[in-house]
């Protein structure tokens, strides 16, 4: 999202809604040195607030990313929340993949249940990227590229080794773990066969932390850390989406 705005040289206002999941978010638009306003998420939602006219505009509203542990729980919620915004916009580009088939059909349900287009990130052939690590690479061919080259391995770009803690409670194989139960982290990863931690360089995200985080990961999951070679990693997905979704502004 950083990204995205970062290259769009185009005039724009750029709004962060105020809710508990911002705090991964505004440090980064602080360090990409992106100015943005601050807005009540309910104000907005009430259509209390009044957008400039100068430009356009871009409202950023953060998920939970505990959302995740359950896929149904996540559909139902994002499907709920987006009603909440048809019509208040003239596009929403979701920053997510299927994850766990949630969003399988995201572009025909939001069709058939509501007037303002909905987007979402896809690959070249026009397939919906499958989770976050399917989205840097490029889409689903190069996924499975990855997937044959690298088994046995727990990947972590820089989002998710940066912010460990609440990607792994996402996580199906992790769901319904203490958090501090490292031996049975261990133990599982083990059992599934998992012997090595792979990172995959965005370029994009906390680059400062991002290899700390990852060996200290690696290290506290028992796993060998090594890194994939350059040349898989792209942000062709995300421009691409990011255009689509533009290209329905009045």
């Amino acid at each position: 999202m950083v990204h995205n705005i970062l290259t769009d040289y185009d005039e724009k206002n750029v709004f962060v809604l105020i809710n508990d999941n911002t705090k991964t978010l505004l440090p980064k638009l602080h360090g990409a040195g992106i100015n943005h306003t601050m807005m009540s998420e309910s104000s907005f939602l009430q259509g209390n607030e009044s957008m400039p006219e100068d430009g356009f505009n871009i409202v950023i509203w953060m998920m939970d990313l505990g959302l995740h542990q359950e896929p149904e729980e996540l559909k139902n919620e994002i499907h709920r929340l987006l009603k909440t915004i048809d019509e208040r916009v003239e596009v929403v580009m979701m920053y997510y993949g299927i994850c766990g088939k949630a969003f399988n059909d995201i572009e025909g349900w939001s069709e058939e249940n509501m007037k303002t287009p909905v987007t979402i990130f896809k690959d070249s052939e026009g397939r919906i990227c499958d989770d976050c690590i399917c989205v840097p690479l490029g889409g689903t061919d190069t996924y499975l590229k990855l997937l044959k080259k690298h088994t046995g391995v727990f990947y972590l770009t820089p989002a998710m080794a940066c912010s460990f803690n609440q990607f792994r409670d996402s996580m199906e194989i992790f769901r319904g773990m203490p958090e501090d139960d490292t031996d049975m982290f261990k133990m599982i990863l083990d059992m599934a066969g998992y012997k090595q931690a792979l990172t995959i360089q965005t370029g994009l995200g906390d680059q400062k932390n991002f290899f700390a985080e990852a060996k200290k990961s690696a290290d506290d999951l028992g796993l060998e850390l090594i890194h994939l070679e350059e040349g898989w990693a792209s942000t062709e997905v995300a421009d691409r989406t990011y255009s689509e979704a533009k290209g329905f502004l009045s």
